[in-house]
């Protein structure tokens, strides 16, 4: 299997970012993650978009509102360098969050 690049979104029903962060430490296929906006984090995975979300539905309970949505190479923003090389190479080691100042188009 591949790793894929995730854009995970929720509302604040789902849990909180400190929650979020600690579950999804917990989950053996999210193989890495990072976050750099509010109620949003970027996650790797060997699994699909569909099996992601039932992890997250198992923890929420159903309660809350989310989106799990695969980042291919049709992509643009204004990320940091950080989240760019994250989302491109589907692999930094436990760069989890780089809070930086300024952002940039992709690359």
């Amino acid at each position: 299997m591949s790793r894929k690049a995730y854009i995970f979104t929720y509302n604040d029903e789902v849990g909180s970012r400190e929650e979020l962060m600690e579950y999804i430490d917990g989950v053996p296929e999210i193989l890495n993650w990072r976050f750099d906006m509010q109620h949003a984090f970027y996650l790797v995975s060997e699994l699909d978009a569909e099996q992601l979300a039932s992890k997250i539905r198992e923890y929420s309970g159903r309660k809350g509102r989310f989106l799990v949505a695969e980042i291919d190479r049709n992509k643009q923003g204004w990320l940091p360098r950080g989240t760019w090389r994250f989302l491109n190479r589907k692999h930094v080691p436990n760069e989890h969050a780089e809070p930086e100042a300024a952002g940039e188009p992709a690359a």
